[in-house]
């Protein structure tokens, strides 16, 4: 049963200054033009799903919310706490990506459907990443899709996929440093040993197109997205990205940087091309949405730009590109990260084609410029010193066993 907030909720979450930095991406010409529409976003409470709902919410769109079970207001207040909520935000209690029919009644009535929940998971035996990585991607997205179908008025769905399903070996660049991919590319060297997690959404965007192309009632639009970094709309910092945020100012990488990058953009950036792919007809397809990689000294460096930051041990320096790469290769999995990440992006590095979402989704016309990596980094610190998030963290091993958001 769908679930309303009754009353505007007092939260930290929406103290004026975390909302000067939440809200810090203003609205676009498309987004306030745009017809209203009644979107369900699933993934809800997760880093990236929670921006998305508040910049629909933003932008005056009618939102429903699936939400894993229980909904304890605990867990969903700062969704609550959202303006606009009160008279547009619908939260449903739903069971898991594996159970077919649960996303029916969310999905029911919406125009735009954008699936945002995937589960997250590097590192285990055969049999967890069967169970906690691969059927929840595949049958998950095949639920929700078949949900879509179930509803007569569902015209779009948005699903938001990785840029590293069309790079993530960088050994090309190793002999062509201005090598570049685009949304036409796809990464051919994953298995599901072999860097599982991009496997895992290399397989469930095949199979949304898949899907997608054997019906006409709705299109797919695909959204390749980086790392998310930027301020948090809930207070727990649980997530990945947050995790990891949380490693490096303890000095995870001190006293020195492996020559390792990851694609990047901030994550209210991330929102906004959610909202825009709905706003416009000529979005169609697949979209490397605008980011860039970024070097992991860079990343913990950043947070030195800004003297409100808390950090304890950042990197001194960064390691050669022969040097500490054996070492890392055997204690990636203790922390969590695929062995493949050493073999096949050490020292190495790549670049995107951004020239078809700039002319689809107009952002030249638009003025659209994209945070820094530098406001990313500096407004999630922000927003750990608001919250009262700890210092001190699990390893980011936890992630062997993370399930689906």
């Amino acid at each position: 049963m769908p679930v309303t907030s009754s009353s505007p909720i007092d939260s930290i979450t929406e103290s004026p200054d975390v909302v000067a930095l939440l809200d810090k991406v203003a609205l676009l010409d498309l987004e306030r033009k745009c017809e209203k529409m009644k979107v369900c976003v699933t993934g809800s409470t997760s880093m990236v799903g929670s921006h998305i709902v508040r910049r629909l919410l933003r932008v005056g769109h009618v939102v429903h919310a699936p939400v894993r079970g229980p909904l304890t207001e605990e867990k969903v207040a700062f969704l609550h706490a959202m303006p606009g909520a009160k008279e547009r935000l619908k939260l449903f209690e739903v069971t898991s990506l594996l159970d077919e029919g649960t996303y029916d009644e969310p999905v029911a009535g919406c125009d735009v459907v954008q699936h945002v929940a995937s589960p997250f998971f590097m590192v285990g035996s055969s049999e967890q990443l069967e169970e906690k990585l691969f059927d929840p991607a595949l049958k998950g997205v095949e639920n929700v899709l078949s949900s879509c179908s179930k509803s007569s008025t569902v015209k779009k769905v948005i699903l938001t996929g990785t840029v590293l399903t069309t790079a993530c070996d960088f050994t090309p660049s190793f002999k062509n440093p201005n090598w570049t991919v685009s949304e036409k590319n796809w990464e051919t060297n994953t298995s599901r040993k072999d860097f599982s997690y991009v496997h895992s959404k290399i397989l469930q965007e095949k199979r949304a197109h898949e899907i997608s192309e054997k019906q006409s009632q709705w299109e797919l639009v695909v959204l390749l997205i980086g790392g998310s970094f930027g301020p948090m709309c809930f207070t727990e910092a649980t997530g990945v990205n947050a995790m990891f945020l949380k490693q490096v100012r303890m000095g995870l990488f001190f006293p020195a940087c492996p020559p390792l990058g990851f694609p990047m953009q901030d994550v209210r950036d991330v929102a906004l091309m959610h909202s825009l792919a709905m706003s416009s007809l000529k979005v169609k397809g697949r979209y490397i949405i605008p980011q860039r990689l970024v070097m992991f000294f860079e990343f913990c460096n950043v947070l030195k730009s800004d003297k409100r930051t808390k950090r304890i041990m950042l990197p001194l320096f960064e390691f050669p590109t022969f040097f500490f790469k054996s070492l890392f290769k055997i204690a990636a999995p203790l922390l969590g990260i695929d062995s493949f990440v050493p073999r096949k992006m050490w020292g190495g590095s790549v670049k995107f084609d951004l020239s078809k979402v700039y002319a689809d989704f107009d952002l030249d016309k638009q003025g659209y410029e994209p945070l820094h990596i530098r406001e990313s980094m500096v407004d999630m610190d922000l927003t750990f010193q608001k919250y009262g998030v700890s210092a001190f963290s699990p390893s980011l091993a936890r992630y062997r066993s993370m399930k689906s958001k």
